[in-house]
Parts: C-alpha cells; sequence; structure tokens
C-alpha cells in the first residue's frame, strides 16, 4: 500500500513527527512538503532536530496570498500525485497545504484521510476554519481528536463510517518530543528557574491585526509581568505591529527570539503557566500540565476549556490580569492541575492500524469482484 503524506508548515510536521516513522516501517511511504511558510532549507534543520527524515518532494511554493498560495500548491501537488499514484493521501489540520493537498486528492479520486477533522472555532472569518470545513467534507476518513469534534462533524451531516475518533496526534509528538529536550542548558542561558516564570506567544492575525485588541494584551501582559517574570518569544511579525502602533511592552518582560521546537518545549515544561493564542500550544501545554491562557475570544479545542485544564480568557486586559492574579496562587494552579486531563496517548499507533484494516478491506474488495 502507498500513502503520501502532505505537509507545509511547523505545526504540521510536529503533529505528524510521531506519525511519520510509523508510517515509514509499515507502508511504501513519500512525504510531499509544500513550504507553505517557510524556505526549505530553513524547515531541513527543523526535520533533523525532531529526528525525521527529508521529505520526497520538497515543492518549495513559498508565501504568497491565500489564492494563489492554494493554486501553486495545487498544481504541484497534483502532478505528484499523478506521477506516484498512491492509494491514500494523509494531511493534518487547517491550512492552505491541507486544503491544496485535499483538493487534489479527491480530484483525482484518490482516499483522503484528514487527521484533527471536527476542530471548529465557529468563526468564518478565520481562514483556517474554512480551510478545515472543506478538508473534512471531502475526506474519506476523518480522524477526530476528541468527543466535541466527533460530535461537530455528526452535526454537520458527515456519515457515521466516515469518523474515527482516535485522538490526538499533537499528544504523541509533544510526549515523544520531550524527550529530546535539555532544559537545564536552556534555563540556564535564560537566567530562568522552574516554576518561576510565564512563557507567552503572541501570533494570530485577530490579535495582531487588531490594534484595540493588541493593545489590550499588552496592557494585560505589562501588569501580569508586575507580580511574574513573563518571558516572550517574539514573532517578527509582532514585534514590527508592536512598535509601528507604539505598544510598548514593559521593561521587565524577557523578549527573546523565536525559539525553535524544542526549546519552546523546554520553556513550557518548566513555566509556571502560559498565555498563547496558538492553537497547538494548548495542546502541548496539556502534556506538561500546564494551563494556558488562551489570548482569543474562541478556541477549536473547547475540550479542553471544559475540561478545566485551560482558560478562555479573551483580549481583555482585566480579564487576563484577574485570570493570572489567579492561577498565581499556588492553591489555585494546583486545582487546574489535579483536574484529568481528557487526551490520552496512542493516537498515532491507532491511526497505523486503521489504515492497515483498510488495506485488509479493499483487499477483500479486490477479491470479491
Amino acid at each position: 500500500m502507498k500513502i503520501i503524506t502532505i505537509l507545509g508548515t511547523r505545526p504540521e510536521i510536529i503533529k505528524l513527527s510521531p506519525l511519520i516513522p510509523i508510517l515509514d516501517r509499515d507502508f511504501e511511504h513519500k512525504v510531499i512538503h509544500t513550504g507553505q511558510h517557510y524556505d526549505y532549507n530553513m524547515d531541513e534543520i527543523f526535520f533533523e532536530e525532531l529526528k525525521l527524515r527529508k521529505p520526497e518532494y520538497p515543492l518549495r511554493i513559498g508565501s504568497h496570498s491565500a489564492g494563489k498560495q492554494t493554486g501553486l500548491m495545487l498544481e504541484k501537488i497534483e502532478e505528484v500525485l499523478l506521477r506516484e499514484k498512491p492509494n491514500l493521501v494523509i494531511v493534518q489540520g487547517d491550512t492552505n497545504t491541507v486544503l491544496a493537498g485535499s483538493l487534489a486528492a479527491v480530484k483525482l479520486h484518490i482516499p483522503l484521510m484528514h487527521i484533527e477533522a471536527g476542530c471548529r472555532s465557529f468563526n468564518r472569518n478565520m481562514p483556517e476554519e474554512i480551510n478545515r470545513v472543506v478538508a473534512d467534507h471531502i475526506a474519506n476518513y476523518l480522524i477526530s481528536p476528541d468527543d466535541k469534534s466527533t460530535h461537530n462533524l455528526q452535526v454537520e451531516g458527515i456519515p457515521v463510517d466516515k469518523i474515527f475518533p482516535l485522538g490526538s496526534t499533537a499528544f504523541d509528538a509533544s510526549l515523544r518530543n520531550k524527550e529530546l529536550v535539555d532544559v537545564n542548558a536552556l534555563l540556564s542561558s535564560l537566567g530562568l528557574s522552574v516554576g518561576k516564570f510565564v512563557v507567552v506567544t503572541i501570533h494570530r492575525a485577530e490579535n495582531t491585526d487588531n490594534v484595540a485588541s493588541l493593545k489590550e494584551i499588552v496592557a494585560g501582559l505589562n501588569a501580569v509581568s508586575e507580580k511574574i517574570q513573563v518571558v516572550f518569544p517574539i514573532h517578527p511579525r509582532t514585534r514590527k505591529i508592536l512598535e509601528q502602533n507604539d505598544l510598548k511592552l514593559n521593561i521587565s518582560i524577557k523578549i527573546i527570539e523565536p525559539q525553535s521546537y524544542l526549546s519552546f518545549l523546554a520553556l513550557l515544561s518548566s513555566c509556571k503557566f502560559c498565555m498563547s493564542d496558538s492553537g497547538g500550544i494548548q495542546e502541548e501545554a496539556l502534556v506538561f500540565n500546564k494551563p494556558c491562557l488562551i489570548l482569543r475570544n474562541e478556541t477549536e479545542w473547547m475540550r479542553l476549556v471544559e475540561a478545566g485544564k485551560n482558560i478562555l480568557v479573551g483580549v481583555s486586559a482585566a480579564k487576563i490580569i484577574n485570570t493570572a492574579e489567579k492561577l498565581l496562587d499556588e492553591k489555585e494552579l494546583q486545582k487546574i492541575k489535579e483536574l484529568k486531563s481528557p487526551y490520552s496517548s496512542g493516537a498515532s499507533s491507532k491511526i497505523v492500524e486503521l489504515i492497515k484494516m483498510i488495506k485488509e478491506v479493499n483487499v477483500i474488495k479486490k477479491v470479491q469482484k
């Protein structure tokens, strides 16, 4: 059985990192890397860091407007699929790579598996929401990470026999990759101590492109930094927008360069709690049992909020400050840490077992014909 996995951004590489080696072991497996956000040469280091082999097809598409980027990817992915003729295409998440890969596979009548299916923010102004909805409605096999996602798919009328609630590969990825982390070396280089700081990330367009929201977030971070060390690996785009709008971060906030994935895991594993607008970090924080204050008005990971492990705080400075102050109380923090995690490991292995079952069923169908 020949399988092609299509990815294009670092979050996709991270979440697929536990699955790729198993697919390599058990199937004829090739990887297409669209290069959606980064120069492929930069991503080569990322593959090395996660101990993954290089993709067979680096397409090097790069950044463009959404329409042009998706069109370029669709064209190049189709060429590869026509050449390779795989039995199954796998995509993960909600990027333009997912949209292009899904459309290319379906138009060529190649079975499609969408991992992380059913996640919904219910905000159609977010391009990611459109990408994930389209992929779900044209996929043959939908791997949902939790009950909430499964319910969303059923409500949208997707047949039950297409939905497979197997869990989140992001959880597997963090468990796998945290073994590669050197916490002590990083903390020493930054002058940090375990449990004595809060780590923050802000990068999503709904925050960075909305000056009113960004102003509120900055005010919240500045206030929190007066009570505990705040460490902010700042995205270049976020830094530029702060400067353009004359939004000042307190001198007490430790601003550092964007970190590699493993370095960020080291920060996440040793912080008191985190504040972020990233979907991936919401899941990664769970692995290390660190509460995540979600700096957004909605999240596709509501199950983690409903389980009490993460807190949806929005972008109000007052709410950010109030929620952070509660978590600075060790008793309140411990209450959250003692809550049961809604996720468990093993999704990657379950996906591989499902693919083996699909292969077996297809063989039986051929024999019966």
